[in-house]
């Protein structure tokens, strides 16, 4: 019985050592997806990439805030190893990488045959994205955060120190700029995106207030102060637009919903964050700083159901830590007529849209911060270990509705 109980064991081993290998040398092996109450695995891993150095196990790893970019067919992605990347979707193929002054945290922007984005040194850089060659450079006060925006002329960049920058793409030079002071108080790490919606700027600030700028003068068109208090106010969710209606969240623990004309309040819910909503048929979806996701009625505010990551995460949560410790859930994201959303140390979950009961659950180590994004049917996840995971449906897993 022992030895059998040994070769038994040997071939477990053997398996997994031949599952690290399948992996084309990228690193650690590819972590599984494990199917709720024996339901069939939904996705599994189409390729994935290890971006940092994985000898030390046990080194201190920062948070990957850089969202990955498709565009036709090529993911663009930077970390917080100074580096910006273009990969094959459908490979994980590094097609060319480009060592930039300092961190990558925000989420590039396509425009033509170039793309744009920023480091934590306040360099903004424009690469032709067929070879990654330098078009220009711009320096700008702060860190670039969120993910930059553009109206086909003009690049918005947003910065930590609450500044809003137009910049011509076709020469990188200064067009407009707008700020707002930093808050006395303490503020949350984090910015909210520039939204082009209908000629204007759409962009939330630390100290409360809520902006529309002409996109191409910058001029000021309306403004909503929509969180008040002393310190935590900041507006930092980037704006979702549908239809005649905006929805924005602050990290103070308010969700709006507002008007598209002019940012009038219809209605709120006392529970915000950081990250932007995601909108599905005819609820909204979004995360607190507490730790839950909600799904309300994107008419009224009324909560139809909250899902708790904290609850859930504690089976394989990275600091083994007690349930109130703080997480953070990325952008929801509606992927296949399933609602993702992963926690900052914890799951990438699939939730049931109507119900918020865990359909599938994926560990992808360290948790993600980065918002995730579709391409075609692939889904690019960029997690805090630092790997670029690139998931895709398994052949059962294509429901009829459409995966909008």
């Amino acid at each position: 019985m022992k030895l059998i109980r040994r070769y038994a064991i040997l071939f477990f081993l053997l398996i997994i050592i031949a599952y690290a290998l399948g992996c084309g040398g990228q690193g650690r092996a590819v972590i599984p997806i494990v199917g709720m109450q024996s339901s069939p695995v939904p996705l599994h891993t189409c390729w994935a990439r290890v971006l940092v150095d994985v000898t030390n196990e046990d080194r201190w790893r920062p948070m990957q805030y850089a969202m990955p970019v498709v565009d036709e067919n090529v993911v663009y992605l930077g970390n917080t190893l100074n580096v910006f990347y273009a990969f094959a979707a459908d490979t994980g193929e590094i097609l060319w990488s480009f060592k930039t002054a300092g961190p990558v945290e925000c989420g590039a922007v396509v425009v033509g045959n170039t793309v744009v984005f920023g480091d934590g040194d306040g360099l903004v850089y424009c690469l032709d994205k067929a070879n990654g060659k330098v078009k220009w450079t711009y320096r700008v006060q702060g860190q670039v955060m969120g993910k930059l925006a553009s109206n086909g002329e003009l690049v918005y960049i947003r910065t930590n120190h609450e500044r809003l920058y137009a910049i011509k793409l076709a020469d990188g030079k200064w067009k407009w700029m707008q700020s707002r002071e930093l808050p006395a108080n303490f503020t949350v790490r984090g910015d909210s995106s520039p939204v082009v919606d209908n000629g204007r700027v759409l962009i939330g600030f630390a100290d409360g207030y809520f902006f529309a700028f002409d996109a191409d003068t910058g001029s000021e068109m309306f403004k909503t102060l929509l969180q008040k208090g002393e310190r935590l106010t900041d507006v930092d969710a980037t704006p979702i637009v549908d239809g005649e209606y905006m929805y924005v969240s602050s990290y103070g623990g308010t969700f709006y919903c507002l008007s598209r004309d002019n940012a009038a309040v219809q209605w709120t819910f006392n529970k915000g964050g950081i990250n932007n909503a995601a909108i599905y048929k005819k609820n909204v979806y979004v995360g607190d700083d507490q730790g839950f996701v909600h799904a309300l009625n994107k008419k009224t505010g009324e909560l139809l159901w909250s899902f708790d990551l904290r609850e859930h995460d504690l089976e394989r949560s990275v600091a083994r830590s007690p349930r109130r410790t703080l997480k953070i859930a990325t952008a929801p994201l509606v992927y296949y007529g399933v609602l993702l959303v992963a926690s900052s140390n914890g799951y990438l979950y699939g939730l049931d849209l109507d119900s918020g009961k865990i359909v599938w659950r994926f560990w992808p180590g360290y948790g993600v911060t980065a918002g995730m994004r579709k391409a075609e049917d692939k889904l690019m996840v960029h997690t805090n270990y630092g790997t670029l995971y690139c998931l895709e449906p398994n052949v059962f897993f294509h429901p009829t509705e459409n995966q909008e």
